[in-house]
């Protein structure tokens, strides 16, 4: 009898562990299963700071100027980086008009703030967002996030620059570009990858690099697959 009352307490103890241990299973995948289908919480972009800006406001150098531009957003994922108005010296005088900079950013799918939906509900779709931080005459500032933007299905991330504004000037001067005017560049991905596009509004004139700075892109190497 004494047996059969020990085998009994040992299976009591053990039904009241399993019991136990699936109760904290289920809690787990409770909080989990909230935590998916809770999105991230969308916030207003920050005031204007010049703050990590290189250079700021009349020689402003786009690639310096990147790290403080991504401390700006949530998103993590570089998408492309525009400069309007670039001196020979590749630096950006963001205090006349019509000159800035313009940096891009998304999320890997389904990562970063996703749209708002009805609490304890998986999203429909895996959305990647997009986020543009921009540098004018004001200092740094993020527009507000887009988490709507849809992922595309062959994007992937731009790595950080190998050269700069700079580097593809003096590029495009041994080309026979004239050094007294101001140009537009553009860090985007091609076809052939990471990409640099020069373009002089002045001359109507254009040219494209590899993300060295040093290798022309031409043809169906130096299509823009970026998504607008």
């Amino acid at each position: 009898m004494e047996a059969e009352s020990k085998a009994r307490r040992r299976d009591r103890v053990w039904g009241l562990l399993i019991v136990g241990t699936a109760f904290l299973a289920a809690l787990s995948i409770s909080w989990w299963a909230r935590g998916v289908s809770t999105p991230s919480e969308i916030e207003a972009p920050a005031p204007p700071t010049t703050e990590g800006v290189a250079g700021f406001p009349h020689k402003v150098d786009a690639v310096a100027t990147l790290e403080a531009a991504r401390a700006a957003t949530k998103r993590a994922e570089l998408r492309g980086i525009s400069a309007y108005g670039v001196a020979a010296d590749g630096t950006v005088d963001v205090s006349a008009a019509g000159r800035g900079i313009n940096y891009s950013f998304a999320s890997a799918r389904g990562q970063g703030p996703q749209p708002p939906r009805p609490p304890g509900t998986l999203p429909r779709h895996e959305f990647c967002g997009r986020q543009h931080v921009r540098v004018n005459g004001t200092g740094l500032v993020a527009d507000p996030d887009v988490p709507s933007a849809p992922c595309s299905p062959t994007m992937e991330p731009l790595p950080n620059p190998r050269c700069g504004p700079k580097q593809v000037w003096q590029a495009a001067v041994r080309r026979g570009m004239p050094a007294d005017q101001l140009a537009n560049i553009t860090f985007f991905r091609s076809t052939s990858g990471p990409s640099w596009r020069f373009e002089l509004p002045s001359q109507r004139k254009t040219l494209v690099l590899y993300g060295d700075c040093e290798r022309e892109l031409t043809g169906s190497e130096a299509i823009d697959i970026t998504p607008h």
